[in-house]
């Protein structure tokens, strides 16, 4: 089986879906699939020098034109990488957004079977808009738009239900679908045991930007302090436009002896198994991997209850209420308790195992593929070398 891997995304992207993509293509790989990548790298140099000029000139033009810009130049970027492909015998595509899914199906063949992963954490019109302030008539056109993307991808893997009842509106009126979680293998030495001593340690991971809202969580800190409760450390991992800004709320705030800013790293979760507590502050998410790897690693995840993050729980242990930092700081303070920690963490391990394994969706997915390319039933999928 040959399949060809199409985003618009490049691979140094912030981004857990170029996570998604590199652990699939090494998945599949492993288990003997023909394999051909796709990106935001892959569009003749040619084009590409033509985008840049044309990106010089629009961007200063406001939201609505560097929002066309980019549908233009995601579209017919991955478009012109697929064509070259047309005669390679891809007999699949697995895309990882609606342009590239469509630019890929129209570059090579109409009788091309496309999979779809929604990792998109409203619709992707309504990201846009958001994104680039746009108004009501350029949304109205952009919905048209993502609804002819879509009309021409029926098969679709969505990583959480609420990714899909959040885009339904877009979709084809009969398509078939399956949902698959994001899933981790991790090669990690055991977590510190959690004894309780000493400062409770809060981890969060994730772009620093204002959807992943971890103000709040610095917020919360400063209402620990006024409460004469010094006895925490907060580690923020990860980089993002918002990290000065947050650099210096932490010292107006002093917080600066009580917050870490480790940047961006390769293996955020090593960092995170070191942790206490893992708290996710995101305002909007679909599955993010940053609660996978934490209950991989045996911390407790405690949220908000954003996008898919209820499904991502058991029987909603460890949802943080929407309130205001003061009360959070409340419902954090229960978390102080070894005991708690430890009991939630093994609830939510167990529930991971179940609904996040890695060889059991992986095997799901290659079925899937057998069944829309119509090959011969293979053996189950070969064991995938963890993570180091």
């Amino acid at each position: 089986m040959n399949v060809l891997i199409a985003t618009y995304l490049a691979t140094n992207s912030p981004s857990g879906v170029v996570t998604y993509t590199q652990t699939l293509t090494r998945d599949l790989m492993a288990n003997g699939v023909g394999v051909q990548v796709i990106d935001a790298g892959s569009t003749p140099v040619g084009w590409r020098k033509f985008l840049g000029l044309a990106k010089r000139l629009m961007r200063p033009l406001g939201g609505t034109f560097a929002a066309f810009y980019d549908e233009f130049a995601y579209f017919t970027g991955v478009y012109l990488a697929a064509r070259r492909l047309k005669n390679t015998g891809i007999e699949l595509i697995h895309a990882q957004d609606p342009r590239s899914g469509a630019a890929a199906r129209l570059a090579l063949d109409s009788s091309v079977p496309v999979v779809l992963t929604c990792h998109f954490n409203d619709d992707p019109v309504s990201e846009l808009v958001s994104v680039f302030s746009l108004g009501p008539r350029v949304k109205r056109v952009l919905t048209n738009w993502y609804v002819y993307l879509f009309s021409h991808i029926r098969h679709y893997v969505f990583v959480s239900n609420y990714a899909y009842t959040s885009s339904k509106q877009f979709l084809p009126a009969t398509i078939d679908k399956r949902v698959l979680r994001n899933s981790v293998q991790l090669a990690y030495t055991p977590r510190r045991h959690d004894t309780g001593e000493g400062p409770l340690i809060i981890s969060n991971v994730g772009y620093l930007d204002e959807r992943k809202n971890q103000q709040l969580l610095l917020a919360i800190g400063r209402e620990l302090l006024l409460r004469g409760k010094p006895d925490f450390r907060i580690w923020l991992i990860g980089d993002g436009p918002k990290r000065a800004e947050y650099e210096a709320l932490a010292e107006q705030w002093q917080l600066s002896g009580h917050v870490t800013f480790y940047g961006r790293q390769s293996a955020p979760w090593e960092l995170v198994a070191q942790s206490d507590l893992y708290v996710h502050t995101a305002l909007n998410d679909n599955c993010p991997y940053a609660l996978i790897e934490a209950m991989a690693v045996g911390v407790p995840v405690v949220a908000l209850p954003s996008g898919g993050i209820p499904e991502m729980v058991p029987n909603g242990l460890g949802l943080l209420a929407w309130k205001t930092a003061p009360e959070l700081a409340d419902e954090l303070l229960a978390y102080a308790d070894a005991d708690r920690r430890q009991q939630i963490a093994e609830q939510q391990a167990a529930y991971a195992d179940r609904v996040f394994n890695h060889q059991r969706n992986l095997a799901e997915l290659l079925a899937y593929y057998q069944q829309l390319t119509g090959s011969e039933s293979s053996p189950a999928p070969a064991p995938i070398p963890v993570l180091s």
